[in-house]
C-alpha cells in the first residue's frame, strides 16, 4: 500500500471515528431531553437490535451447515433472540415491569440480609452495625419506591444509558482526534 492510499486508508477510519463518536452523543443527549417518553423507545431500540442479531445468528448458522458440526445451537440461539426482540418491540412497558419487579425483589433480600447482619454485629458490640442498619433500609426503601412507582427505575435506566452513550461518543470523538 503505498503513502497516498494509508492517508486516504486513514482520513477514511478517522471521519467514520468521529461520525460514531457524534451520533452516539446526540443520542445519548436525546434520551436526556425526556426520559419517560423515550424509555419504550429504548426498549423497542435494543429489541430491533436483538431482532437483527438473531437474523444475522441464523443466517450465520444455515451458512455453516455442511462445516459446522453444532450449527444446531447458533440456529436457537439466533431464533430465541428474533423471539426476544419481537418480545421487546411489542411489549416496552412489560419488560420495565419485569425488570422492575426483579430488581425490586433482589434490592429488598438485600436489605433484609443487611438488616440481619447488622443485628449480628450489634449483639458482638462491633461499631459497623449501624451502617449495615442503614444501608439495609435504604435498600428495602428502594425495593418499596420501585414497585410502587416503577417509572423512577425506567428512568434511572434511561439516563444511565443516555450517560452511557455520550461517554462512549465521547470516547470516539478523542479517539478520531488521536488518529489524524
Amino acid at each position: 500500500m503505498n503513502t497516498t492510499s494509508k492517508i486516504k486508508s486513514s482520513g477514511v477510519n478517522w471521519l467514520i471515528a468521529l461520525l460514531k463518536g457524534v451520533m452516539l452523543v446526540i443520542f445519548g443527549i436525546w434520551l436526556l431531553k425526556s426520559p419517560s417518553e423515550n424509555l419504550s423507545k429504548l426498549s423497542i431500540f435494543f429489541g430491533v437490535l436483538i431482532i437483527i442479531g438473531g437474523l444475522l445468528e441464523v443466517a450465520l448458522a444455515i451458512n455453516n451447515i455442511q462445516k459446522q458440526k453444532k450449527w444446531e445451537w447458533a440456529l436457537t440461539s439466533g431464533i430465541l433472540d428474533l423471539l426476544l426482540g419481537a418480545f421487546l418491540v411489542a411489549n416496552p412497558a412489560l419488560i420495565l415491569l419485569f425488570i422492575t419487579i426483579f430488581v425490586s425483589i433482589w434490592l429488598f433480600i438485600r436489605g433484609v440480609i443487611s438488616i440481619r447482619i447488622a443485628l449480628i454485629h450489634k449483639k458482638t458490640n462491633d461499631s459497623n452495625h449501624n451502617f449495615s442498619l442503614v444501608l439495609g433500609i435504604i435498600l428495602i426503601l428502594l425495593a418499596v419506591i420501585f414497585v410502587l412507582h416503577p417509572q423512577v427505575f425506567g428512568i434511572t435506566i434511561v439516563f444511565w444509558t443516555a450517560l452511557s452513550f455520550i461517554c462512549l461518543g465521547v470516547f470516539r470523538i478523542i479517539l478520531a482526534f488521536k488518529s489524524i
